[in-house]
């Protein structure tokens, strides 16, 4: 279930008849459907548990799959990361010649949710909002193979090396890419190009 899925799913099990109505906790979303908060978790899964039982009862009322779309639902929800909570971060890898790759913290693919909202970033003409997204709710961590004295490690990319990334793969574009922030947007839009790239590779 897409979040999209899942906040037209919560509107048609809302109910507000009256002040205290448990049902109105399904109005609580926005579009990208996070509890607000651990209670508004908790009153909607409530309020899922007495759904079921009206389905259950009802059976005749409702399509066969309903059952089945409520269980979704719940497990959705019981996973789902609270509005405005950190989604936790993961690597962008970048090099001087232009390669830009990403990895969870651990060094493996990204996947699930983190995967999702990475790969939305090449999903429209209008990139910059969801690789926006990106830097504000996962934080990711620029890094890139540096000498460091005698041996090459693995360290924080700084400003300058960002910008020649920039300039090394959008040699042609007048953006200002000493503008970090600038330089940060296009980098996840890279990071997530290349992994649309080795996806269809596979």
């Amino acid at each position: 279930m897409t979040p999209m899925e899942a906040y037209e799913y919560a509107s048609s099990w809302g109910s507000f008849l009256r002040s205290g109505d448990p049902g109105a906790c399904m109005y609580g979303f926005d579009s990208n459907c996070r509890p607000q908060s651990e209670e508004h978790r908790q009153a909607v899964i409530e309020w899922m548990k007495q759904c079921r039982l009206n389905v259950t009862n009802r059976s005749n009322d409702f399509d066969e799959v309903e059952l089945e779309k409520l269980d979704v639902f719940v497990e959705f929800i019981s996973k789902r990361n609270i509005k405005g909570e950190t989604e936790g971060s993961f690597i962008i890898e970048i090099s001087l010649c232009g390669s830009v790759t990403c990895c969870a913290n651990d060094g493996n693919e990204l996947e699930g949710e983190m995967l999702s909202d990475v790969s939305d970033c090449t999903a429209s003409g209008d990139a910059e909002p969801a690789c926006q997204y990106i830097l504000d709710n996962y934080k990711p961590e620029f890094r890139i193979v540096r000498r460091v004295g005698d041996v090459y490690q693995n360290v924080i990319a700084s400003k300058e090396e960002k910008y020649q990334v920039c300039r090394e793969i959008y040699g042609g574009s007048d953006t200002n890419f000493s503008d970090e922030d600038n330089a940060n947007l296009y980098l996840v839009w890279a990071a997530s190009a290349n992994l649309e790239a080795m996806q269809e590779a596979k």
